[in-house]
């Protein structure tokens, strides 16, 4: 706590020949505005410092290399589990399904892409042209410009990277909008 205490005060002590060194440099030489900047630095990083989340970052980074992993590919994997929660919780197939659905799954897999093979089977029925253009809104008399508006506009609600996505429902437009293309 006393460490603490002496790193705010020094922040605060940088903070103020900071601002000393900006007024002195608008006033009587810009040259000052070069030195202030240092000082500038030194002040943002003793408060970062003396906040506690310097600490926490070198923690973050620390455990990050240990493990082989960076903060982007923790990013990454957060918003694949989000992804992936939201899917099961909407309506998974598959024997784990009701694991998935309420959060369950104590073996590493349960519940995962890796877990049941029926989940990632490929799809081996394609969809009618008539079925196709259901899914896109237009009538089988559309040209393909209003083909194309009517996909890119339900792709962009529907599209996985959205908060509100729906990744089997974009995957379901874009087979259609191929069968129409077709």
């Amino acid at each position: 706590m006393a460490n603490r205490t002496i790193v705010v005060g020094m922040a605060a002590t940088f903070a103020g020949l900071t601002a000393l060194l900006v007024i002195a440099g608008i006033v009587v030489n810009p040259l000052l505005l070069a030195v202030a900047l240092p000082f500038g630095a030194a002040t943002y990083l003793l408060w970062y410092h003396a906040s506690g989340r310097l600490r926490e970052r070198v923690r973050r980074e620390a455990a990050g290399e240990q493990n082989g992993r960076t903060d982007a590919w923790r990013r990454a994997r957060a918003e694949t589990n989000r992804r992936d929660a939201s899917r099961s919780a909407g309506g998974a197939r598959g024997r784990h399904a009701g694991a998935r659905a309420r959060g369950e799954g104590s073996r590493r897999g349960e519940g995962s892409r890796r877990g049941d093979p029926r989940d990632r089977a490929p799809r081996t029925d394609t969809m009618s042209k008539r079925a196709a253009y259901r899914t896109l809104g237009v009538e089988p008399s559309a040209d393909a410009d209003a083909v194309r508006t009517a996909y890119r506009e339900r792709a962009k609600r529907l599209h996985p990277d959205r908060e509100n996505g729906d990744e089997e429902g974009f995957k379901r437009l874009t087979e259609a909008y191929e069968v129409v293309k077709r």
